[in-house]
């Protein structure tokens, strides 16, 4: 019988050009047969994923199939979380992102060189299908709650978090390299590069706010204290509310709230988060929190949420 979440199931979410080939070279060492791809039509898709998905449109089998497997898996492929998240674990999802602007040529760069496309760069960007890729591939998932977000131009050490967080230890290849291209980053007048930048605005604001996302889980990686899953999600004058969890723990994360540097409360992350149990987070989703002020905030007051037990500061996307 199916059991979803899978419980040894990796989901890896391929974005175009972020050292994802390169990385499903390593999953492949380390899964063996148990690695499954899913890239469409492409020569890279397992036949088993072909015969389930292309040919039947038979996701829940497919699933199932997964699920029934003794051993660990991981699928792997260009598609966008939902397709597959509500089989894993979202602690199990994996997926790189990269600058927007060097995505965007490095993608035209390789199907000029690859497809044999003959546009130009400025048509290729202004094409709606490459725009905003990468966050047209996380959609509506809390990226926070991804277990492991890594950046192509961190590569090295976005492998270190993730041997950290689950044990899988990756080799570091790079695969699918533009080798004219490997030593320095794609250079554009600014007339261009506006150009792009002006179609990539959500994928500009994502990946700011990942990239600090992800120095700040690095930064608690190297000091050996252990990452807490987090966000504030709303705040006012009246109130501040979010979510936390230690991915690796049924314990409720405990937080301290400052407002200006002044210690106003403390809060256990134990209420019901109904939005996020889709996602197969921990906890049943009974992870969020809220606190109300009895002096109302200004507009200058700044507020922030620290985790006890590591002084971990929660993601504040109003900040």
């Amino acid at each position: 019988m199916a059991r979803f979440p899978i419980e040894n199931g990796y989901l890896f979410v391929h974005i175009p050009k972020t050292a994802g080939t390169s990385f499903r070279d390593s999953l492949e060492e380390i899964f063996g047969d148990g690695l499954y791809c899913d890239y469409g039509s492409d020569i890279a898709t397992s036949p088993i994923v072909s015969d389930y998905i292309q040919n039947r449109q038979a996701f829940y089998e497919f699933g199932s199939f997964l699920s029934e497997q003794y051993k660990p898996v991981c699928l792997s492929g260009h598609y966008s979380v939902k397709k597959y998240a509500p089989f894993f674990y979202i602690k199990n999802i994996m997926l790189f992102l990269r600058n927007p602007v060097q995505r965007v040529i490095s993608n035209y760069e390789h199907m000029r060189r690859v497809d044999g496309i003959t546009e130009s760069l400025e048509s290729f960007c202004c094409n709606p299908l490459y725009m905003n890729l990468q966050s047209r591939s996380l959609g509506r998932v809390p990226f926070n709650l991804i277990g492991f977000v890594g950046l192509q131009e961190y590569y090295r050490e976005s492998l270190q978090l993730l041997g950290s967080q689950n044990g899988l230890q990756i080799k570091e290849s790079f695969l699918n390299i533009n080798k004219q291209r490997a030593a320095e980053k794609y250079k554009l007048d600014d007339e261009l590069m506006g150009l792009i930048r002006g179609h990539n605005q959500k994928d500009l604001l994502l990946y700011k706010k990942i990239k600090k996302m992800f120095l700040q889980r690095y930064e608690i990686y190297v000091t050996d204290r252990k990452y807490v899953h987090g966000a504030i999600i709303e705040k006012t004058k009246y109130k501040i509310a979010g979510w936390a969890i230690n991915q690796n723990s049924e314990l409720p994360v405990e937080l301290v709230i400052y407002v200006d540097g002044k210690e106003v409360g403390q809060v256990i992350a134990n209420q019901y988060r109904p939005e996020l149990k889709a996602w197969n987070v921990g906890r049943q989703a009974y992870i969020g929190f809220e606190l109300g002020f009895e002096v109302p905030l200004t507009r200058d007051s700044i507020v922030e949420c620290i985790v006890v037990d590591n002084g971990q500061e929660l993601f504040n996307p109003f900040v």
